[in-house]
């Protein structure tokens, strides 16, 4: 069964919470872009850790939304909520061995923008499903 078919199966409330996740996930991706271009009139070093800030936020928090909202036939509600919380461990593995990675790999970097990103991405993220859903989904 190919990915088009099983989206149409999906319910509608279901296609429309995932457009709307990885719509917040593009207007963040635009919004690190943002702030990283802003920081270039400070130094590259600032904008480029203002740019890993974001992508660590987004990657783990995009390979979660994907595994998790993926529709699949026939799953159960039981099924479903296994796969949120593996999908929650794998993100908190991603996350952790991206941070190692980048502050082992990547010299010199600047903590602050790095972090600074990283936060603004979580608090973008938060008001975005309230204003989008009227409500908050955990993500």
């Amino acid at each position: 069964m190919t990915m088009d078919n099983s989206n149409q199966k999906q319910g509608v409330h279901s296609r429309k919470t995932r457009k709307q996740i990885f719509r917040i996930f593009l207007l963040q991706a635009v919004l690190c872009v943002v702030v990283a271009t802003a920081l270039l009139l400070d130094s590259k070093m600032t904008a480029w850790s203002a740019l890993l800030g974001g992508g660590l936020y987004i990657l783990p928090n995009l390979y979660f939304a994907h595994r998790a909202l993926t529709f699949r036939d026939k799953q159960s509600a039981g099924r479903a909520l296994a796969e949120m919380y593996v999908s929650q461990i794998w993100k908190m593995g991603i996350s952790i061995l991206a941070f190692a990675a980048v502050f082992i790999l990547i010299h010199p970097l600047n903590p602050f923008s790095l972090f600074g990103t990283f936060i603004l991405m979580q608090i973008t993220a938060w008001f975005a499903q309230m204003k989008l859903n009227n409500r908050f989904l955990k993500l």
